[in-house]
């Protein structure tokens, strides 16, 4: 770990009136006003869907299906050929508001980042600060990147001190175009409550913050893709997702709600993910922002239509 990890940062010590006050400033008041683990709104939390759920099928077919299911909020990825939903260098963000609007959703709660694997993509930089740009320009509050697979031939405190650097980068972009960078658990060390506040401790930005990946943290996988196609890549042991969350609570500006049996995406409440668990931890600190339902899209768009609208329903009445 490098030098900097040990000492308190200005983003550390922001008061949680502090942080909402931030955000809302950062998106003059609309969606990302919520995304706070302060109990200042008394709101409760949103729901949302992300597009990977139908990431074989157009955008416009995702979107149809999200608003036909009764979700207000969407989530898109700019990770093709995985996911190729939004390309931030050649997309029109102004046209992609209009049909947001135009499909009725309140907002657009986060955008999955182009190269978004920080450590091991030396693309990750370029990738990330475009996607960034486009989100700003497109009023999206969030962007989404995980750190990635630390090569075995770099130790950690040069895997950190690497992410550090890339770090510095692409806050620089954040922080001009008043987007957040959510770190999700997608790789070596943020699969663990330790791994994500070494990261956390990086930079002093008030622009980093977290994704919260429920499942990621339950089964300690990292999904890589390629191509198209994806593995799963064990790493270490198993962690608790409710109290991995609990540690990070005051960091957390969005939160992908997955359901798992095994390496299989399934419908919320009915796999193996302490759900119930992580709401409570939401619940206790005041979360108001959203929780955006995320599988991998390994499915039929039938079969994917039918987990969420069954996942929205379960959680409409596990938020009561």
């Amino acid at each position: 770990m490098n030098n900097r990890s040990d000492q308190p940062t200005r983003a550390h010590n922001l008061s949680r009136r502090e942080f909402l006050t931030t955000a809302v400033v950062a998106a003059g008041g609309s969606l990302l006003a919520s995304f706070t683990a302060s109990g200042d709104t008394g709101k409760a939390p949103r729901i949302g869907c992300g597009t990977v759920t139908f990431r074989k099928q157009s955008l416009e077919e995702a979107m149809q299906r999200i608003a036909r299911a009764g979700y207000e909020y969407v989530e898109p990825q700019a990770t093709g050929p995985w996911c190729p939903h939004v390309d931030p260098w050649k997309d029109d963000p102004e046209k992609f508001k209009r049909r947001v609007k135009e499909f009725g959703f309140k907002g657009v709660t986060a955008l999955w980042a182009q190269h978004g694997a920080i450590i091991p993509d030396a693309k990750s930089v370029e990738g990330i600060t475009q996607t960034i740009r486009w989100a700003g320009e497109a009023g999206i509050p969030v962007v989404n990147a995980g750190d990635g697979k630390k090569p075995k031939d770099v130790s950690d405190d040069d895997a950190l001190k690497l992410m550090r650097d890339r770090l510095a980068q692409i806050l620089e972009v954040a922080e001009r175009s008043r987007v957040y960078l959510a770190i999700e658990p997608h790789g070596t060390f943020s699969l663990t409550a330790d791994g994500l506040k070494k990261i956390m401790m990086l930079s002093a930005s008030k622009w980093l913050g977290i994704n919260y990946d429920t499942a990621n943290v339950h089964r300690a996988t990292y999904v890589e893709t390629i191509a198209g196609a994806y593995s799963w890549t064990p790493f270490g042991k198993r962690q608790d997702e409710v109290a991995t969350l609990a540690a990070v609570m005051d960091r957390v500006v969005h939160v992908h709600v997955k359901d798992v049996v095994g390496a299989k995406c399934v419908a919320l409440g009915k796999g193996d993910v302490n759900l119930k668990g992580c709401l409570d931890v939401l619940k206790r600190h005041g979360y108001s922002g959203v929780l955006s339902l995320e599988t991998e899209g390994e499915f039929s768009a039938e079969e994917g239509q039918k987990l969420i609208e069954e996942s929205r329903v379960w959680l409409s009445k596990a938020l009561v």
